[in-house]
């Protein structure tokens, strides 16, 4: 019985391909990795700027009366504006050209979490919320150079400020500052209104932070109930872990839900 020889797969060389189709795909890797590369170094930037975002936090939840407020604040501005002098102007000159939509999630988290210093500091310096375009001031260095802040962005950060105004409460519960408790509670009311009030539950990331802020009012109205009916009987270095470990909350309102 005789056997067929098996036939042999022959593979063109590369010489005999299309010219203009090898030159095509050599473009197209050519600009994917340039892509790649531009990403990657966007999202180390972004790294560097939540590091020094979340070390100026910590900076500002150091101050504890007028003269440690001055001195933090201002050190605190100048961090900032290191970060938006160095890391932030790089990233502006990778995105000079492109389309910000392909990197804005290699940034985003570095703009909330800048976003969350910034607005924090403007709070503790005098009490009031940033707005978007004071980020987007602060993130623009030419007609052509410049980081774009979305709204939905900025609205992620602010998210953000309500956890650090929570905590700022609490340290205030604890030194007896019972205004600045006060005075925060209604500003923390305030921003998870605004937030409540847009109807973006369908976002998942901004349901989600919504869900934390709503915990973080509830603190904030636990510790304001606790300096307001049980202050003078509970000694005031124990307030603030009274604040934090009640469960009940008779100032909790349920329409937030």
């Amino acid at each position: 019985m005789s056997t067929q020889p098996l036939a042999t797969q022959v593979v063109e060389p590369e010489e005999l391909f299309d010219p203009e189709i090898q030159s095509f795909f050599h473009d197209c890797s050519k600009k994917l990795d340039t892509h790649h590369d531009r990403y990657e170094r966007i999202v180390k930037l972004s790294r560097d700027i939540t590091i020094e975002s979340k070390r100026i936090i910590f900076l500002l939840h150091r101050v504890q009366d007028e003269a440690s407020k001055v001195k933090l604040t201002h050190e605190a501005e100048g961090k900032l504006q290191l970060v938006v002098n160095s890391s932030w102007n790089r990233l502006a000159k990778e995105l000079v050209g492109q389309d910000t939509h392909h990197y804005l999630r290699g940034y985003s988290p570095g703009l909330q979490e800048f976003i969350e210093a910034i607005s924090f500091l403007q709070f503790i310096r005098d009490g009031s919320l940033i707005t978007l375009e004071e980020v987007q001031s602060k993130l623009s260095y030419a007609e052509d150079l410049k980081v774009p802040v979305p709204v939905y962005e900025y609205l992620l950060g602010i998210a953000d400020l309500t956890g650090e105004l929570m905590r700022l409460c609490i340290n205030a519960v604890g030194r007896g500052e019972t205004q600045l408790v006060f005075n925060t509670c209604l500003s923390l009311r305030k921003v998870h209104e605004a937030l409540s009030s847009l109807n973006l539950g369908f976002q998942r990331e901004l349901k989600r932070k919504l869900q934390v802020s709503r915990q973080s009012l509830q603190k904030v109205e636990t510790a304001c109930y606790t300096v307001q009916v049980r202050g003078s009987e509970i000694p005031k270095e124990l307030l603030a872990a009274k604040a934090v470990l009640s469960d009940d909350n008779p100032t909790w309102n349920e329409d937030y839900d």
